[in-house]
């Protein structure tokens, strides 16, 4: 396989196993793992618990972090992270000369039963109709694939494998 590009960035809504495919992929291609999940606020954690969507000021800052935390890595790394809106799939970008987006498109009742079997993840089922609201589709975007989330993990890995492998020899 051809080198990969220095951010991968697996995004979708929650639920959708952006978090799954990023480590599987990272520990694959010996990239760094990052969860976006992990820099957001208490305040933020609390209000997703409680089925509160995230307004874009609540997401100002949370994007801030992750972006300071790429600023500081010197190394190729694969990303979880919704980049549901255009913005913040702009912000990520910015971050490296080469960024390839793996969109995990899902279907909302799946992800509602999906969410109300994961344990103790702080996003509630509640919220998924206000993700998709949120979700600004990144049709006309050159370095978005579409992945299938909908598939078993280990297909959803192969398919991600093979994207990177086309988006590189294309590149």
């Amino acid at each position: 396989m051809t080198a990969a590009p220095p951010v991968i960035v697996c995004m979708g809504v929650s639920g959708s196993g952006k978090s799954t495919l990023a480590a599987a992929l990272a520990a694959s291609i010996g990239a760094k793992y990052i969860d976006a999940d992990d820099f957001h606020s208490v305040e933020n954690r609390q209000k997703m618990s409680a089925g509160i969507p995230l307004t874009d000021a609540d997401r100002t800052p949370w994007m801030q972090r992750v972006i300071d935390h790429l600023d500081r890595l010197h190394s190729p790394c694969v990303i979880a992270h919704s980049a549901l809106r255009r913005a913040h799939r702009e912000q990520l970008r910015r971050q490296s000369a080469a960024t390839h987006f793996l969109f995990l498109q899902s279907d909302p009742d799946d992800l509602r039963e999906r969410l109300r079997r994961r344990l103790g993840h702080f996003m509630s089922p509640a919220l998924i109709d206000s993700q998709f609201a949120a979700l600004e589709q990144p049709d006309d975007e050159a370095d978005v694939t579409v992945i299938d989330a909908g598939n078993a993990p280990q297909r959803v890995l192969a398919d991600a494998l093979r994207a990177i492998e086309e988006y590189r020899n294309a590149s």
